[in-house]
């Protein structure tokens, strides 16, 4: 009887059957398709306004571009691989683009993708919590946060290069840290530990703690607004703002945990199931694909760049109709509210709010509710005067 089962473990290795690369193979060119696609956008955004750009906008362009890094290195090799476009006989595989250059090009890509997410938490952060440090906030100090972080990720990914740690070859045509070796060197088990703690952990840890300071904040300042008393936009911003935290927590914890837990599983001795080692794999590559998705587009100002770049420009619907929506930008934390007779959403902690009404619009800038309330203008301004991050 044929065997139908995609992934067939053989005695001494365990090899991918042809339904089984094909499906690996698929899934890396519906992944590489996506974050060019994404990735490319946000770039040719960026550097269209470049000389526009505030100094957070810079981290998203490094994020953009170590994302596409991913993409490119992480992607191309294995597909190359899978459906053996060079029949075997590939001098570029073999001799140039060889398991040493691919294993460093996709770790290093990766960590600036970890360390810049990172960094972009901390900023908000500091931009919704610490408003005192926000000065701090300029493209000296982000351009020096840059060099920082491709440096550090030089570093890990380097040293495998000259012996601390090693780079291996998997079936599925891409190459990775060789955890296995931890098992029997105490100089590789130590690499694997303190890149697990330094490039995952303390990342985790820092992201986690910024969102959730963010949200503590906002309810916070929702309740000393009105004495205590909560209405129901405010309730309903806190469940968006939460919503949006929680989205780049969990994004960040389901593409990279698998592949930790593994990597680490593996360095202390245990045996890992080959297959959860090669999903492992896959699940962390993802988080290329839906990064510029997830941290540019639910940003307002990114999709009005965005229609416009690509001439299809349409008006801001009627709020006219919809008082009570709240709508919480994934970067600025801005909120929109429908206000009667307005055309559109007002950015409620826009210093330029006032500037940008017409002589003819009626109503008040923000709702009697929040317009009494200068602490929670002043937390709200504190969300959104950042642009686009």
């Amino acid at each position: 009887m044929e065997d139908t089962n995609i992934f067939r473990p053989n005695v001494s290795v365990y090899r991918l059957s042809a339904e089984g690369e094909t499906a690996i193979g698929v899934y890396l060119l519906i992944l590489g398709w996506l974050s060019c696609l994404g990735n490319g956008v946000v770039i040719l955004l960026l550097v269209k306004q470049r000389h526009n750009l505030e100094p957070q906008d810079f981290l998203t362009l490094n994020l953009a571009v170590s994302d596409a890094g991913v993409a490119i290195f992480g992607y191309s090799r294995g597909i190359l691989e899978v459906f053996n476009l060079f029949k075997d006989d590939g001098l570029l595989i073999k001799t140039i683009w060889t398991c040493q250059v691919d294993g460093f090009l996709i770790m290093l890509f990766g960590l600036i993708s970890i360390n810049t997410l990172t960094s972009i938490s901390v900023i908000r952060y500091i931009k919704g919590c610490q408003p005192s440090y926000a000065h701090y906030n300029n493209h000296c100090n982000v351009a020096v946060v840059i060099v920082a972080v491709w440096l550090c990720a030089l570093f890990w990914s380097g040293a495998p290069l000259v012996g601390w740690g090693s780079y291996t070859a998997r079936k599925y045509g891409t190459c990775e840290i060789d955890w296995v070796q931890a098992r029997f060197s105490v100089s590789y088990r130590l690499y694997v530990i303190l890149i697990f703690t330094f490039n995952f952990f303390i990342p985790f840890v820092v992201i986690w703690f910024s969102y959730v300071s963010i949200i503590r904040a906002v309810n916070n300042s929702h309740k000393s607004s009105r004495g205590g008393a909560v209405s129901e936009r405010e309730k309903q911003m806190e469940r968006s703002i939460t919503t949006v935290s929680l989205i780049l927590c969990s994004a960040f914890l389901l593409a990279w945990s698998p592949y930790a837990v593994i990597s680490m599983w593996s360095a202390c001795g245990h045996q890992v199931p080959p297959l959860h080692s090669i999903l492992a794999s896959l699940f962390a590559k993802s988080a290329s694909s839906y990064n510029p998705f997830i941290y540019l587009g639910l940003n307002s100002k990114f999709r009005q760049d965005f229609r416009a770049q690509f001439h299809c420009l349409r008006p801001n619907p009627d709020l006219s109709h919809r008082p009570d929506e709240v709508q919480i930008d994934l970067d600025i934390m801005e909120v929109n509210g429908g206000v009667d007779d307005l055309d559109s959403g007002v950015e409620l902690g826009s210093e330029r709010g006032g500037e940008e009404r017409g002589e003819n619009q009626k109503g008040p800038l923000m709702p009697p509710m929040i317009a009494t309330a200068p602490s929670h203008r002043l937390f709200l301004r504190k969300l959104s005067d950042s642009g686009r991050l």
